[in-house]
């Protein structure tokens, strides 16, 4: 919903057919209309002279008259023309043709935001690579003492290779105000687009500043996160999409109704994305593909895959990837049966393994079986803390070992008849029995504990010689 810019309406504003224009703008070839609004229409062009693309903006001719809304429409152009940034649109030329006033500006082969939205939900990934760059649009347009006052996803376009251009300043307002301000903003019209725009913007146009746009660009990273505007009480982006919960704080933030407990500036926003987005989102894709590796089965049990498998660097956050199904391979799996460096699950085996059943190099769990294990009820290794322990070095309330430590203890150097009478031939057996299985099934184990390390260790080797410059060979 776009509010009211003049007491004028532009409805019934017709844009003028491509043909129409020909004898008003001669030294151009019109190819066609590419869309239009209450601050007029914008066709695509071929300047003759320069072989080149361009978009022709004009002013529509019923309100081209009022002073107020040439003003504005001249302001656009100058504000653009100001500003000298890959992120921004560039303008060419300004003036007036017969009724029509009009610019001429840089053509942006692509889509706007909006239409990008319109056709496919925005991963993470896309979303942390588009924002920054509009990001550096403002900061630099803030520096230039510019404030767009109407950013929304139809004013930030696309070109074919992912570049972000910020169009349309027609309704920036120069933050040190001049003596035009007044008239072209009258108390009671609101500059702007509803949902993205500010309170303040609403309650007092006339002292707004760069915290508006902040307001505008939270309200985006939203709509770009879930696919939904933050209507209401809204929900956190976290818990409508699969998104690092540090940007639930951020998107916050710069939509907070005090424009003092906002972010205050859009460094700060882009910072922010930067340390969230991490190293690897400003890698190529082919990188980022060398550095991870993911695969998941379609059947699930319980909404969680039957096997998942995730080694690496997530391109999106930076950090490492986390498995999660009945059964999950990576560098953090948590599943019914986890295979991994840092293993959660009721089986747990890897460098380090927290479960029920714990076969791990250190060893957490109710039965625990590694080179240092800890259980709840059982622990088998070098060293063993349970209430039942066996291994080299042992404490426990039933202690046998080498060295052991504990209320009943059984070993070398040390006999307890409570504890002989514990272990006897038929335990003793048993114990034997599960100790020799754990030695059989511990390597095997072990072994599937440390492919997913071992794979990440060779895409990061790969990756190496893949990308990085060969050493020069000795003459």
């Amino acid at each position: 919903m776009k509010v009211n810019v003049s007491p004028r309406s532009d409805a019934g504003f017709s844009p003028p057919h491509p043909q129409a224009l020909k004898s008003l703008f001669p030294q151009l070839e019109i190819l066609g209309l590419l869309g239009h609004g209450g601050m007029g229409a914008v066709y695509r062009a071929r300047q003759r002279g320069l072989d080149r693309q361009v978009a022709l903006k004009i002013l529509p001719p019923q309100i081209s008259t009022e002073p107020a809304f040439a003003e504005r429409f001249a302001r656009e152009a100058r504000a653009l023309a100001r500003l000298s940034h890959p992120n921004i649109v560039t303008v060419y030329d300004l003036g007036k043709s017969g009724v029509l006033y009009y610019f001429l500006m840089e053509f942006v082969d692509g889509v706007n935001l909006r239409q990008l939205l319109q056709t496919h939900r925005l991963t993470p990934r896309e979303t942390l690579g588009i924002v920054p760059q509009i990001c550096e649009a403002l900061e630099y347009a803030h520096g230039e003492g510019i404030v767009h006052r109407d950013i929304k996803p139809e004013n930030i376009l696309m070109d074919q290779k992912g570049r972000v251009k910020v169009a349309d300043f027609g309704l920036s307002k120069l933050v040190e105000p001049g003596p035009t301000d007044v008239q072209l903003t009258q108390p009671g019209q609101v500059l702007g687009t509803m949902h993205y725009m500010a309170p303040e913007q609403l309650e007092k146009p006339l002292e707004v500043d760069q915290r508006v746009d902040i307001y505008s660009l939270g309200v985006v990273l939203y709509e770009m996160l879930t696919g939904e505007l933050p209507l209401g009480r809204f929900e956190l982006p976290s818990k409508k999409a699969a998104v690092d919960s540090r940007l639930d704080e951020l998107v916050l933030q710069t939509m907070e109704r005090n424009p003092r407990h906002r972010c205050q500036s859009v460094s700060e926003i882009r910072l922010r994305l930067e340390a969230i987005a991490g190293v690897a989102s400003r890698l190529s894709p082919e990188v980022s593909r060398k550095l991870s590796y993911e695969y998941r089965t379609r059947t699930t049990v319980f909404g969680w895959p039957l096997i998942h498998v995730a080694t690496g660097v997530d391109p999106v956050t930076g950090r490492k990837r986390t498995a999660k199904g009945i059964i999950a391979m990576g560098c953090h799996p948590r599943g019914v049966i986890a295979f991994g460096d840092v293993a959660v699950g009721v089986i747990a085996c890897g460098i380090f393994g927290y479960g029920l059943i714990s076969i791990s190099v250190v060893a957490v769990g109710g039965f625990a079986i590694g080179s240092a294990a800890v259980g709840l009820w059982l622990a088998m290794g070098g060293v063993a803390l349970a209430p039942i322990a066996i291994g080299g070095a042992v404490f426990g309330y039933y202690a046998n070992g080498a060295m052991a430590w504990g209320k009943h203890v059984l070993s070398p150097g040390a006999f307890d008849p409570l504890a002989a009478k514990f272990f006897t031939p038929q335990a003793t057996g048993l114990t034997m029995w599960v100790l020799k299985g754990s030695m059989v099934a511990m390597p095997v184990f072990l072994l599937l504990g440390f492919i997913p390390s071992l794979m990440a260790r060779f895409s990061e080797r790969r990756r190496k010689r893949r990308f990085e410059p060969d050493k020069p060979k000795p003459a």
